[in-house]
């Protein structure tokens, strides 16, 4: 019966769909540009690069190297095969859902399993430096100092979190001591591409179903700005780090928010994290869990750290 409900559930919500975007299409046409458009200039270029560059890292066993300098101590600390050392500095890196491909390939070469694949979902939701740094902080909240103390606590409270989920599954699972025979360069150049456009393809998919949601919200919830802002900023985090810009609120209130909003990182981004790892089953009520924890400290470093400073 719960099933039949859910079913009828996702029928109404078709058909509405369906509904509005034949009465209201040129809303949506505009909405699916604009995604787009961002999807293009924005997301396209610097994820396809770090997933092409990961791969090639990955085939010549650049992961191996690291967990023989640092993984050990990593291990210690956070109760994770020494090869996730190597997960969380490229995850810093990158940004989301960039961390998910790392993950996703480890698993491939099983060097990590599941529940490891869990904790590290944990600690690597980071948002990009520079998408902090130059696009919350300076374009934004238009104070670069401001972003740089984002950050701080964004990654900060990442580390914490990781260590509050140390020990939700244990792990004595090592790197392979003897690494596979690399690829040739070509094949793992086109090998690579491929897969890349694959998951670009299903991250744009699941970015403009939630653009089509907050449009709808926007033109029919007719919510205050504040609360216009706080749902969309929790569905699709781009679309509420915009619409903060133009709040009415003190530059310490909107920093607090924008902190919130890149540690929680929006539903729409823990579906493409979700997706790209759904081979595997990874426990989504642990990872959401871990951003509501997230998203609080990281916000409560950033209120400390802008009132005395």
């Amino acid at each position: 019966m719960h099933k039949k409900n859910i079913s009828l559930l996702i029928i109404f919500i078709t058909l509405f769909f369906l509904s509005q975007f034949l009465f209201n299409s040129e809303l949506f046409i505009d909405t699916f540009f604009y995604t787009v458009k961002l999807w293009f200039y924005h997301l396209f270029p610097t994820i396809f690069i770090f997933f092409t560059i990961t791969d090639i890292l990955n085939n010549y066993q650049f992961p191996y190297y690291i967990s023989k300098i640092i993984g050990k101590k990593f291990h210690k600390i956070y109760s994770l095969p020494p090869v996730s050392s190597y997960i969380l500095i490229l995850s810093m890196t990158s940004g989301f859902p960039g961390n998910s491909k790392i993950i996703k390939d480890s698993l491939e070469q099983g060097i990590i399993n599941q529940y490891d694949a869990t904790k590290l979902l944990t600690m690597t939701h980071f948002s990009n430096p520079l998408f902090i740094i130059y696009t919350v902080g300076l374009n934004i909240l238009h104070n670069k100092k401001i972003g740089i103390i984002i950050l701080f606590g964004h990654f900060i409270s990442n580390l914490l979190i990781g260590f509050l989920f140390r020990n939700i599954y244990t792990s004595t699972k090592e790197v392979k001591k003897n690494p596979s025979k690399p690829l040739p360069f070509m094949t793992l150049l086109k090998n690579s591409i491929h897969n890349s456009f694959l998951i670009l393809e299903n991250v744009l998919g699941i970015i403009l179903f939630f653009s089509f949601i907050t449009t709808l919200i926007n033109n029919y919830l007719h919510l205050n700005p504040f609360s216009n802002t706080i749902l969309n900023g929790l569905l699709e985090i781009t679309k509420g780090l915009s619409m903060l810009e133009n709040l009415s609120l003190p530059i310490i209130s909107k920093a607090i928010l924008a902190t919130f909003f890149l540690s929680f990182g929006g539903f729409s981004i823990h579906l493409q994290i979700i997706s790209i790892l759904n081979k595997y089953h990874p426990n989504y009520y642990i990872y959401l869990l871990s951003r509501i924890l997230h998203a609080a400290i990281s916000s409560l470093i950033v209120l400390f750290l802008l009132i005395n400073c």
